[in-house]
């Protein structure tokens, strides 16, 4: 495993990712540590749990605010490997477990601004104004139109000199109002209703490959089907409308999809069971079927290995002759996978953006 000089900390990432890809730390983690204070922390967005392990090899108390159930097991694990102490309150999951002792909040930069902001919002109605806030990121990562936003915003506001293609950010923010409506959706063709919390996939419009699956529900699905990385629910609350005989999970490495899922399960008054994990970790029943959108993205980079660890994990958990149902960009090498771990690779559909992919266990 990769030695973090600054700290001696032996660190890596979960899932695994070859070290010249993707390291758990980077320069903005190597920068935010140089300029924090010894006072009770909350860290954001922090990947593989790099900056909570700095914090507790420094002896200071740190809360973890993570969203991916990938980042709470990097975290645990890092945690264990190095011998530093990590209590279950120190890794939460919703705003609402945010300690209002928290005076010092470290965020690294998410992908979109939507997600920043809701972060900051979430603070700022829990913490008070004399709050320090730390923002890193790398330049090529933080367009100008997101610092002029932040410096609007901010009571006080300082940008430090880029460091190692690394920026950073010190801010103050006044308390702020509460929100009254968070939900963005949309209405589908068959009549759901449809909403999803910020920084879930497709919250505001349906998703052009989520169409083109779902182009295919008249297959013959029966028994138990999953819907693996399930977003706002849209496949696997489709397909339950469409053959309500079926018994469906939504799972997603995310607790914000998790409960938008839920939300929309609920107000569309269709009954489902609800998961949130790694991949399909917590789900012990065997299933029938899996849909599956799966991501290329892990933050900024554009990787196959989650897209693979989820073929693989969904040969292991099908029955006998189940059915894994997929829709990928075309440009992806996403066949090769799956005649590796599957009987049959049937190309449902295959168009200039998009190919449906039918595969059966042997």
């Amino acid at each position: 495993m990769p030695v973090w000089e600054n700290t001696g900390l032996t660190l890596s990432c979960h899932p695994l990712v070859p070290d010249h890809i993707a390291l758990p730390w980077d320069a903005a983690d190597d920068y935010l540590l140089t300029r924090i204070e010894p006072l009770k922390t909350l860290t954001i967005n922090d990947r593989h749990g790099a900056l909570s392990c700095a914090l507790a090899a420094r002896g200071m108390d740190g809360i973890n605010w993570h969203d991916s159930a990938c980042a709470c097991e990097a975290t645990r694990r890092n945690h264990h490997n190095n011998q530093l102490p990590l209590a279950n309150d120190q890794l939460i999951l919703d705003e609402d477990q945010i300690p209002s002792t928290v005076r010092q909040v470290l965020i690294k930069l998410p992908k979109n601004l939507e997600q920043l902001k809701y972060w900051l919002q979430c603070c700022r109605e829990r913490l008070p104004a004399d709050t320090r806030y730390l923002l890193a990121g790398m330049v090529k990562h933080m367009p100008v139109s997101w610092l002029n936003w932040l410096e609007q915003e901010a009571a006080t506001y300082r940008q430090e000199r880029v460091v190692r293609k690394a920026r950073l950010l010190e801010l103050t923010f006044a308390p702020a109002v509460k929100r009254t409506d968070i939900w963005r959706g949309y209405q589908t063709a068959t009549g759901l209703t449809l909403s999803g919390l910020p920084g879930v996939f497709s919250r505001q419009q349906h998703d052009i490959g989520s169409r083109v699956l779902l182009q295919h529900t008249d297959l013959p699905f029966a028994g138990r089907l999953c819907d693996l990385g399930c977003g706002n629910g849209l496949l696997g609350l489709t397909l339950k409308q469409a053959h309500p005989e079926l018994d469906v999970i939504l799972t997603d490495d995310s607790w914000l999809a998790v409960c938008s899922a839920r939300h929309n399960a609920i107000q569309n008054k269709l009954d489902v069971s609800l998961n949130h994990g790694d991949i399909l970790a917590g789900i012990e029943e065997p299933l029938d079927w899996i849909v599956c959108n799966p991501p290329f993205h892990d933050g900024h980079k554009q990787l196959t290995n989650i897209a693979e660890r989820m073929f693989e994990q969904s040969a292991a958990a099908l029955v006998s002759g189940g059915h894994l149902l997929v829709i990928a960009n075309r440009h992806l090498p996403y066949a090769g996978k799956l005649r590796k771990e599957f009987h049959t690779v049937e190309v449902l559909s295959s168009d200039s953006r998009f190919s449906v992919y039918l595969c059966q266990k042997r």
